[in-house]
């Protein structure tokens, strides 16, 4: 994330982009990469995290979802209480609408279909603000759609940093 200093030159401040996996593994305590996750944000926090916007529209309804496949049945208010918790730790970077729209024609474009639009528009976060590394649980997805970026698991980033 750019911030800029008294001279007005840019400086970065966050490291790397989240996912929102990452965010839903930190805050629901029965996912199984709870730990790891929650680790970077509630353990010995040495590194500046980022997370676009979208992602925690993306995390919330994932919290809150019901029926069948709904593995976390969240209460709205549990789900923004803990998002909250989140955002207090990271910098909130995003897209312009002309940015959100453009990398969604170039997604669809490319033929993409389905929810991989999403970690679609978190990789542009990353590069719209020029930030090196995205961490998440879908490191394959990721890296196949930015192969450029440094895409690692929680884990592996709290190791390197």
């Amino acid at each position: 994330m750019k911030h800029w200093n008294a001279r007005g030159n840019a400086i970065l401040i966050a490291k790397a982009l989240l996912d929102s996996n990452v965010i839903v593994a930190a805050v629901a305590e029965i996912h199984e990469h709870y730990a790891p996750s929650a680790a970077l944000f509630f353990g010995q926090r040495t590194m500046r995290l980022a997370v676009a916007v979208h992602s925690y529209a993306e995390a919330y309804s994932t919290l809150t979802r019901r029926g069948d496949h709904a593995p976390f049945r969240f209460k709205g208010e549990e789900a923004w209480a803990a998002l909250e918790r989140i955002a207090a730790l990271t910098d909130l970077i995003g897209l312009t609408p002309a940015q959100t729209f453009g990398s969604m024609r170039t997604f669809a474009q490319g033929g993409g279909i389905g929810p991989r639009l999403y970690d679609r528009l978190v990789g542009e976060a990353a590069v719209a603000h020029e930030l090196p590394t995205i961490v998440t649980w879908n490191v394959r997805h990721m890296r196949s759609l930015f192969p450029t970026l440094d895409v690692v698991t929680p884990a592996e980033y709290a190791r390197a940093s």
